[in-house]
């Protein structure tokens, strides 16, 4: 995964958590900002940082400088690491938003939906088509409440997040 990959993963990040008008801004010259998204009647400057190490300070001062540009009342930075300690109280003296730990979508979901998929249709081949319907079944309502639940954790941090708390 590249940058690009990355603020297309971002952008994809905030459609699934209430973000509308999500768009991403361009290749080169974009003042800071990599997506231009809103919420709750405020329009957001992001900047995605796909990076082996923390996120520092420079994030936070170039989403602070595009967010005029673009018309922007809030600002968020999102990365697929951790922000260092200058960079926490940079954002938190300029209203800025973090989210860390964004990563890629793994691919383990996939291979258990076809894992199951072969298992129920090699069920149904079988003398044991009601087992399969049941089983079928059962793991489908697992799995939407599995994902209600990973849905509201997110929720939770992301309000978290959004809050003002003083750094430890």
């Amino acid at each position: 995964m590249n940058g690009k990959d990355y603020e297309k993963r971002c952008a994809d990040y905030l459609r699934a958590h209430g973000y509308r008008h999500v768009r991403l801004t361009g290749n080169s010259g974009d003042y800071g900002v990599d997506i231009v998204a809103t919420k709750r009647r405020h329009r957001y400057a992001v900047q995605c940082k796909f990076y082996s190490r923390p996120v520092g300070v420079a994030a936070v001062q170039q989403v602070v400088g595009g967010m005029a540009y673009y018309g922007c009342d809030r600002a968020l930075v999102m990365t697929n690491n951790t922000f260092t300690k200058q960079a926490r109280e940079l954002a938190l003296s300029n209203d800025v938003e973090l989210l860390d730990n964004i990563r890629r979508a793994g691919s383990s979901k996939l291979l258990l939906l076809l894992f199951f998929a072969s298992a129920m249709l090699l069920l149904m081949l079988t003398e044991y088509r009601t087992y399969a319907l049941m089983a079928l079944g059962s793991a489908a309502v697992i799995t939407f409440f599995v994902l209600y639940l990973r849905r509201r954790a997110v929720r939770e941090i992301m309000e978290y997040n959004t809050e003002c708390n003083p750094l430890p």
